[in-house]
């Protein structure tokens, strides 16, 4: 039998602290809860925040309980965890870990996968799924008052940030570790670099058939904001017509809601630019301190210079941070229109 590998620790920082976990079975799912034991005797006696973590590719859930101890016991010592319970939960994507049907469905188109992007898309669009079906039923399974959500995606599950952060309506929070908000670019990026097509061949041929145009448009940001796979994004600053656009898609979709997003300099795998039309659209939107068009959300991009596709060390800090700061925020207020 071979040996079972070493849990994952972030580089550079101490071990994380010791934060209880246990194993539940929730709708068929294995899924890591941290931080129960530090809840009352009478679970529902406060408010309780979700906070759904999301494995890159090739990996398990076992991947999130670095950042999961951390935040926990970050929340645990901050001056607000008497008013709020805070709990990391994390799951198996699709055909990952304890759901592990055919490994090389896994793969990129560079190691032989030839259905390397309707694989990513259903993965994707399968892991917020799955997330929003256990956020149905965590409170029964648990006993707490689950009144706030937040996730954190790491890769692949970065990738699934996105699509809860503008698809899931319960999602107030989310932080995206190196992923994108265009699918349909990044993937034409990947098969450009690999001589597989070119970038204005690439929608329509048997790497990415026509039929993916249309359930991507639905769950993609990029898509949901500009009108489709295809659709170029305005160059800032938007015209009125676009803005308009865009403002009312952010109302229907974040309002009130916050997100995080943390990009490697050196990323070959993700590259920031890929997304990068995207992210300027939102931070000139949302700009820091005021002076943007749309004040009703909170939109903080930061590239961290010399990390790859990784998790880096600032990159977890800054995350623990965030998160500890936006679960003391408690649930948005939905239905207002004040600044935030």
């Amino acid at each position: 039998m071979a040996d079972k590998p070493a849990p994952y620790h972030t580089r550079g920082l101490p071990a994380p602290p010791s934060v209880s976990m246990e194993t539940v079975l929730m709708a068929g799912l294995l899924v890591d809860v941290y931080g129960l034991d530090a809840l009352p005797a009478d679970r529902a006696a406060r408010p309780t925040t979700c906070l759904w973590l999301l494995h890159p590719r090739t990996r398990d859930r076992g991947q999130m309980m670095d950042i999961a101890s951390r935040a926990v016991a970050s929340w645990q010592a901050c001056g607000h965890a008497a008013e709020r319970n805070l709990i990391a939960l994390a799951f198996d994507s699709p055909n990952h870990g304890s759901r592990l049907v055919d490994a090389a469905a896994n793969e990129a188109w560079d190691r032989g996968n030839e259905t390397h992007a309707v694989d990513m898309l259903g993965m994707i669009k399968g892991t917020v799924t799955d997330m929003a079906g256990l956020m149905d039923l965590v409170e029964g399974y648990l006993g707490i008052k689950a009144d706030a959500h937040a996730c954190l995606g790491w890769s692949l599950g970065g990738h699934s940030a996105w699509q809860a952060w503008i698809g899931e309506e319960r999602i107030d929070t989310a932080v995206v570790i190196v992923g994108c908000p265009d699918l349909t670019s990044l993937l034409s990026h990947r098969a450009v670099t690999g001589k597989l097509a070119t970038a204005e061949t690439f929608v329509g041929s048997r790497y990415f058939p026509r039929s993916l145009a249309r359930p991507t448009s639905a769950h993609d940001p990029k898509a949901m904001l500009f009108g489709g796979v295809t659709s170029p994004v305005p160059a800032l600053p938007l015209g009125d017509a676009d803005r308009e656009r865009v403002r009312q898609v952010l109302d229907r979709r974040v309002r009130g809601k916050r997100l995080l997003l943390c990009s490697g300099g050196r990323d070959t795998l993700v590259p920031p630019a890929v997304g990068q039309p995207v992210v300027d659209v939102l931070t000139d939107a949302a700009r820091a301190g005021g002076g943007g068009w749309y004040d009703a959300t909170s939109v903080d991009s930061r590239v961290y210079e010399d990390v790859g596709h990784a998790f880096g060390k600032d990159m977890v800090t800054d995350a623990v941070k965030f998160l500890v700061d936006a679960v003391a925020r408690g649930p948005r207020e939905k239905d207002s229109k004040a600044k935030i």
